[in-house]
């Protein structure tokens, strides 16, 4: 007992003393406190380099930027496959979200999947994704979609949702985590490829035309009727306008990986 009184006088000393640590701080504008130190640098309940989501339902926290690789990476740049592999390959290896860097390419679904695992997140749902991006302004003039050129994460500074999220669209595509078996995603059949012209709830085309439509941005849908696929959102940095929110490649091998392909992550 004569210990557990110890560690309690203890205990409250600590929490007097960061009290008024914190209020001295308060007092004087300052914006790290003791307490906000002691949370792990988590801002707004997220981890460094993501940011809070109130209105999407099963997301609290989506990276800010594009997934980069973290310091621990021995390969920092991946420019094939075999470089994220070699990256899995080391345990401190993780995604990091941060600006500044290039983004984490040349990655298939499952290793996005573990690379986010690593770090206690997950990769977002078709659903998710559309429900973040949703509300961007001008993507087609503010977005890397027709540079035919991979720019550092954060450096088209305009390229935000409203939540806060930079280069949903363009730059890379995203990884999602969702399936597509046989033309069947979500339960229905999905539409033969060709332009947007009408869309579900999660922002994928249910109706595509053979002529842009200007009401989806002329984004572009792409669809196979037979086969086991992934599906990439977005456009990357050669897409011009199929590039979009509303652009959507759903017969991507998830295997598949490339110069234009990357992710992010959520909690």
């Amino acid at each position: 007992m004569k210990g557990v009184k110890v560690v309690l006088v203890i205990f409250c000393a600590v929490a007097i003393t960061a009290l008024g640590i914190d209020a001295a701080d308060t007092l004087q504008g300052n914006d790290g406190t003791l307490f906000s130190q002691l949370g792990n640098g988590l801002e707004d309940g997220c981890p460094e380099g993501m940011v809070a989501v109130s209105n999407v339902p099963g997301i609290t926290c989506v990276d800010k930027f594009e997934a980069v690789t973290s310091e621990k990476c021995p390969i920092q740049e991946p420019s094939q496959l075999l470089h994220t592999r070699q990256n899995l390959d080391e345990s401190d290896c993780k995604a990091a979200s941060v600006s500044g860097k290039l983004p984490w390419r040349f990655v298939s679904r499952d290793q996005a999947v573990q690379m986010c695992a690593r770090s206690n997140k997950r990769l977002p749902t078709s659903e998710e994704w559309y429900a973040l991006s949703v509300g961007m302004t001008n993507p087609e003039a503010t977005c890397n979609i027709a540079s035919n050129r991979l720019a550092d994460t954060g450096s088209h500074t305009e390229c935000s949702s409203p939540v806060g999220v930079h280069d949903l669209v363009g730059n890379v595509w995203e990884w999602v985590s969702d399936d597509v078996i046989d033309g069947v995603y979500n339960a229905r059949l999905l539409p033969q490829s060709g332009y947007v012209a009408q869309v579900d709830s999660h922002g994928v085309a249910t109706v595509a035309s053979s002529t842009p439509n200007e009401m989806f941005e002329s984004d572009y849908f792409w669809s196979e009727t037979s086969g086991a696929f992934g599906i990439i959102r977005g456009g990357y940095y050669d897409s011009g306008t199929d590039g979009g929110v509303y652009t959507v490649h759903a017969d991507v091998l998830p295997t598949s990986s490339g110069p234009g392909i990357g992710f992010r992550c959520v909690l």
